[in-house]
């Protein structure tokens, strides 16, 4: 029975620890949309190799029908900036998409 305790109260502290990590690990990330040149599936698998590994990238996306690139990303790892450099350095054009405000929606 005592190890039983011991047991649940372990798997009670690594499921807090979990959600804790979770939930903080959320709040430190941003969003940044950019408008590039890559308009083929060769082009996209090619920026896809490489960009996710960049050190702060945490998810990617990229729509070929219109070029358009959304990273998330962890501020404190990394900048927009550093980003867009990772991507010209494979031979694209890349502008940041500045974010809509309230009056703009």
């Amino acid at each position: 029975m005592k190890s039983f305790k011991i047991l649940l109260f372990a798997a009670a502290l690594m499921l807090g620890a979990t959600t804790l990590y979770a939930a903080g690990s959320k709040a430190n990330e941003a969003v940044v949309n950019f408008k590039t040149d890559i308009l083929s599936t060769h082009c996209k698998l090619r920026v896809e190799k490489v960009i996710p590994f960049e050190k702060g990238v945490v998810d990617m996306a990229i729509h070929i029908k219109n070029g358009n690139v959304q990273v998330k990303y962890q501020p404190s790892k990394t900048s927009v900036e550093a980003i867009q450099k990772a991507i010209e350095k494979l031979g694209y054009t890349v502008s940041v998409v500045p974010a809509a405000t309230d009056e703009q929606k």
